[in-house]
């Protein structure tokens, strides 16, 4: 009996990966990947972090939470 259960457990555990990696996959990404150059300023950027501030990472961010809204608002999503 408990090889069934573990057998019922590894399916939906598999299922859940599954689905999970489908999610990711087809999500857009909210901040841009980091590339070297910064997407706000088009500075320079350490090549880990996506801006090259924490100043710009706050404008970009509150930037695309006006788009966000505006698009609600609108009915476009």
């Amino acid at each position: 009996m408990s090889r069934q259960f573990d057998l019922a457990s590894d399916l939906e555990l598999q299922a859940r990966e599954d689905a999970l990696a489908s999610t990711r996959a087809t999500a857009q990404r909210e901040t841009p990947a980091p590339s070297g150059v910064c997407p706000w300023c088009e500075d320079i950027a350490p090549a880990s972090a996506t801006f090259c501030g924490a100043e710009c990472a706050s404008d970009w961010q509150a930037h695309h939470a006006r788009e966000r809204r505006a698009a609600i608002i609108s009915g476009a999503k």
